[in-house]
């Protein structure tokens, strides 16, 4: 019989569940990261054994972590997220300009196919990816200079990219959703919107 692995992010760590198909018993380890709020924790489709966790703390910022062995162990992946060229600004709460700062990473999506390939959508709202596992991250900068993305104005939340969803029929076609700003969608692997 199959397992089943549910990854749950919280304000106190990351779990990681596991259970037969039937899902009448379930063991839980965790909390990994203990005291850590983490923001996403995902598995890669690639990889079964490769997860990622992202973790934020007033103290320490923002940190990713990285999983070869279906979370028993983690260690740091890389955490430089630079905006490419100029910045520039979006629209703040009072409708003034702001200048484009990053602040955490909000959602994590790996590739379907490659385990070494994973997307980061952050705060204040761009992508980056990776082609190395998540040790170093380029920014796919066709989102941020797309010509509504001066306009865009943060949520409660703030202005975070926070859902990532690739098409499995057309893995070049992919959907992120930004708080206040919408659904935005690219053929060409997030390199235009």
């Amino acid at each position: 019989m199959s397992s089943v692995r549910v990854l749950v992010g919280t304000r106190k760590g990351a779990f990681v569940l596991t259970s037969d198909a039937g899902r009448k018993r379930w063991e839980v380890e965790g909390p990994h990261f203990a005291g850590w709020e983490i923001y996403h924790v995902k598995g890669s489709p690639a990889d079964p054994d490769r997860l990622y966790a992202s973790q934020s703390s007033g103290w320490f910022g923002q940190v990713l972590q990285r999983s070869n062995d279906g979370g028993k162990t983690w260690g740091a992946a890389g955490n430089q997220f630079i905006y490419d060229g100029t910045p520039g600004t979006h629209r703040w709460y009072d409708g003034s300009p702001h200048p484009w700062e990053f602040k955490r990473v909000w959602h994590l999506e790996p590739s379907l196919k490659d385990p070494e390939m994973i997307y980061a959508g952050v705060e204040d709202a761009a992508l980056f990816a990776s082609n190395d596992g998540g040790q170093t991250w380029s920014e796919l900068s066709g989102l941020r200079t797309q010509k509504t993305a001066p306009d865009w104005t943060p949520g409660a939340g703030g202005l975070c990219l926070h859902s990532i969803v690739i098409d499995p029929l057309q893995p070049d076609r992919m959907f992120i959703a930004i708080s206040s700003a919408g659904v935005f969608r690219s053929d060409d692997a997030g390199r235009s919107w």
